[in-house]
C-alpha cells in the first residue's frame, strides 16, 4: 500500500510543532545555507576532528567534499534521502525565515517497505562524496579514520538495525544545528517530524548518536542499544557512537531494553 507519491512526503505532510520554527523540505537552493551550518556545527561534534583532523590546515578541502556531498544528498530526488530544514523568522531574511537547522533521513527503507521503485544501489558512506569535487586527494581528512568510519558503520547499521528490523525502518544519519541557534527547539522540530511519521507508518527510527546528540534522543523517547568504537588499529585515538532506537508503541516490533555503557562494538 503506497501511502504517499514519494517517500519524503511521509515526512513533509508532518508539521512542527514549535511556534518559532517552520520545518519544511530542502531543495538545492537550500545548499549553501545547510553548508554554513554544517560547517559551523558539525566541529562541535568528537567524530568530526577525528575523522577530519587536518580541517585547519585545509579548509577549503573540508568546503567543497562536504559541499559536494551535501548536494547530492539535496540532487537525489527522494530516492534514498529526504533533507529538512528547520527555519526561525527572521525579518531581514529574503524568505522571512532563516534556515537554522537541517536534518538528513535516509528513506530508502519506506520505498521498499511501501513498494515503491527503490535504486539499484545505496551507499551508507557519508564522508567521501561518489563524486568528488576534484581529482585531488582530500587533504583534510585522515585516511585510514576515514575508512574505519565508513566499515565500522556500515558493518554496525547492517548488525544492529537491518538484520532486526529489515525494511521496517528508516535511519537519521545527519542532524546538526547551527551553534547561535541551540536549544530553540529547531532540532527536536526537525526529529519530531521523522517520529510522527515512523508512528504513522508504523515504522521504527534509528540513528548513530554523537555525544552531543543523546540527551536529545533520550529526552525524545528513543532508547539506547548499544554502542560502536570505531578506532584504527595501532591507534589510541578512537570515538565512540551510542546506537539509538525509537519505537512506536506498535506490538509487532520486537523492542531493546537494554544498554551496557561497557561494551562496545567493533568489527
Amino acid at each position: 500500500m503506497r501511502t504517499a507519491s514519494l517517500p519524503g512526503e511521509c515526512l513533509t505532510r508532518t508539521k512542527s510543532r514549535h511556534p518559532t520554527v517552520t520545518v519544511r523540505k530542502a531543495s538545492v537552493e537550500d545548499l549553501d545555507a545547510i553548508l554554513d551550518i554544517g560547517l559551523a556545527a558539525l566541529p562541535h561534534d568528537p567524530q568530526w576532528h577525528y575523522r577530519f583532523p587536518y580541517r585547519h590546515e585545509f579548509p577549503e578541502d573540508t568546503r567543497d567534499f562536504t559541499r559536494a556531498r551535501y548536494k547530492e544528498f539535496l540532487e537525489d530526488g527522494e530516492k534514498q534521502w529526504c533533507v529538512m530544514v528547520a527555519e526561525s523568522a527572521d525579518a531581514q531574511h529574503p524568505r522571512g525565515a532563516k534556515p537554522v537547522a537541517f536534518a538528513i533521513w535516509e528513506i530508502v527503507n519506506i520505498r521498499k517497505h511501501f513498494g515503491f521503485c527503490t535504486p539499484s544501489k545505496t551507499s551508507t558512506n557519508t564522508s567521501t562524496p561518489r563524486t568528488a569535487p576534484s581529482v585531488k586527494r582530500r587533504r583534510d581528512g585522515h585516511a585510514q579514520r576515514m575508512q574505519a568510519w565508513n566499515k565500522t558503520t556500515s558493518w554496525s547499521k547492517q548488525r544492529i538495525f537491518d538484520d532486526i528490523y529489515g525494511t521496517g525502518h528508516f535511519h537519521l544519519q545527519i542532524l546538526a544545528t547551527h551553534p547561535s541557534y541551540r536549544k530553540r527547539g529547531a532540532a527536536t522540530a526537525l526529529c519530531n517530524v521523522g517520529l510522527a511519521a515512523a508512528t504513522r507508518l508504523n515504522m521504527v527510527v534509528s540513528v548513530f548518536a554523537s555525544p552531543m546528540g543523546r540527551r536529545l534522543y533520550r529526552q525524545l523517547g528513543f532508547c539506547y542499544v548499544n554502542e560502536v568504537r570505531i578506532q584504527v588499529e595501532g591507534e589510541d585515538q578512537f570515538v565512540i557512537l551510542t546506537a539509538m532506537l525509537y519505537v512506536p508503541d506498535v506490538p509487532a516490533f520486537p523492542r531493546y531494553d537494554f544498554w551496557s555503557p561497557n561494551s562496545a562494538m567493533t568489527t
